[in-house]
């Protein structure tokens, strides 16, 4: 072999033992204090946790996990109760220590990893601090020894800030860094426009509009590694429940947005797709079901969500089919039923300010307590002219009906009914339990729905 290439493979073979360790995971744990005890060695994902792998520590509290592969970067934790775990960043380099010394814990080793550890020294250290001056603050007296805790707190908060900012750019480069920057405050609009300066209220929109736009400036949500950490939730919460106007109009557009930036990483397309669905769905705010419906139409019924099985897609399929057609905002779909004396009547042609469909049979429980309340409390407390209650009797016992509208006088209402059931009211109206209660407008758009007797007596009250 010529000396040239002996040297090359003499150098190739020197390498072989630092590449097997860097393409590698160990991290050698010693805790005497849970000697012979079980720890999990566990990662974040999407603020859950999940299980890499176990071991018991021998009768010195020493053990040692080994990967033949890197895991994947991200925030993991030995865990070893509810009340006793240990959080570290895992970056590119993956061979560590991590000790327990009289308490505290030492971590030696992966450079990213000792970094977080020394920003979790350092927050917990400033947040004890803080605490101390807002528990002095709530005892001061006096304008002076207020304003100076208020200023001592002043500049507690402006030396974490630059804290984070010197280490994001000391680190450039790695996770940690990626990490620590997702700390950093959005940016706020220093300088209005001067046609907006003196107008507070085109002010608070140019803000608004500021914040959306730049909120996820120091949080690249398109980072896998970041969905490996336990704060991803908690942003995509603050960000679509707080940040966000909680109208679809505002909401949807951005989710658009957000979702079609992140199909090119398909595990964070298909988790942020999830969240945001889920959230529209658990809101409390009756209008994000129009986000859920327009999402699952356009992601989840045409085939792009690649994750869920045939039954999940069968049961979103039919809460669209149930939805979609008496979301706010629509126009309700017309109902021509019969009275009491087989005349029929149309919902359309109510001519009141605002209309009441309500859709209720006489022995369900509920019903029993809150349409005599509807009648009572909101009916005839009303302008006759202003409002007028549509009554859809869901069954088909004719007897119990007019025997309950006799028994409570409901006298006034257009009482209907559906004998051969063939409105589809039950999907046009997403009539699956009762009472169901909606509230449409002149032109009959639908305001409101599942609404509570309590929620239109509020309603009705603050609009006379």
């Amino acid at each position: 072999m010529p000396k040239k290439y002996t040297r090359l493979f003499s150098l190739l073979l020197a390498l072989l033992p630092w590449l097997a360790v860097a393409q590698t995971t160990t991290i050698e744990v010693h805790f005497p204090l849970q000697a012979t005890d079980t720890v999990v060695l566990s990662h974040y994902f999407n603020s859950k946790i999940y299980a890499n792998d176990t071991l018991i520590l021998n009768s010195e509290g020493q053990g040692r996990f080994h990967f033949k592969e890197p895991l994947p970067q991200g925030i993991y934790s030995l865990y070893f109760d509810q009340n006793t775990f240990f959080d570290f960043l895992l970056g590119e380099e993956q061979q560590l220590s991590i000790r327990q010394d009289q308490g505290s814990i030492q971590l030696t080793g992966a450079e990213e990893s000792q970094w977080f550890q020394n920003f979790r020294n350092y927050m917990a250290k400033q947040q004890t601090q803080s605490k101390r001056l807002r528990q002095r603050l709530k005892n001061a007296q006096g304008v002076d020894s207020i304003q100076t805790i208020q200023q001592q707190l002043y500049q507690l908060d402006e030396q974490v800030l630059s804290f984070w900012e010197t280490e994001t750019a000391r680190t450039e480069g790695s996770f940690y860094a990626t990490f620590v920057s997702t700390n950093l405050p959005p940016p706020t609009p220093q300088v209005f426009p001067d046609s907006i300066r003196h107008n507070d209220s085109r002010k608070a929109a140019y803000s608004y509009y500021y914040r959306k736009a730049h909120y996820w400036d120091h949080f690249d949500l398109y980072d896998i590694r970041l969905w490996r950490t336990p704060i991803i939730e908690a942003r995509l919460k603050e960000f679509f429940n707080e940040v966000l106007i909680q109208h679809p109009d505002s909401v949807l557009p951005s989710a658009i947005q957000l979702i079609e930036g992140s199909k090119a990483q398909p595990e964070v397309f298909q988790n942020l797709t999830s969240f945001i669905l889920n959230n529209s769905a658990q809101s409390k705010y009756m209008s994000m079901e129009n986000v859920f419906v327009a999402l699952a139409q356009k992601y989840y019924l045409n085939g792009e969500a690649f994750w869920i099985s045939d039954k999940t897609k069968e049961n979103i399929a039919r809460e669209v089919h149930f939805r979609k057609n008496n979301l706010l905002g629509n126009l309700a779909k017309e109902l021509l039923l019969e009275d009491e004396n087989g005349q029929y009547q149309s919902l359309l042609q109510q001519n009141t300010n605002y209309t009441i469909v309500v859709f209720w049979e006489p022995d369900c429980g509920h019903c029993k307590q809150q349409i005599p309340q509807l009648f009572n409390e909101v009916f005839l407390a009303a302008d006759p002219s202003d409002l007028s209650v549509f009554a859809v009797f869901t069954g088909t016992d004719k007897q119990a009906w007019t025997d309950f509208l006799k028994q409570h006088e409901l006298n006034g209402w257009l009482n209907v009914w559906d004998p051969q059931q063939t409105s589809n009211f039950r999907v046009n109206y997403n009539v699956r339990s009762t009472p169901m209660i909606y509230l449409l407008d002149a032109n009959k758009t639908i305001l409101g729905k599942q609404l509570t007797i309590e929620q239109l007596k509020a309603f009705f009250g603050a609009n006379r």
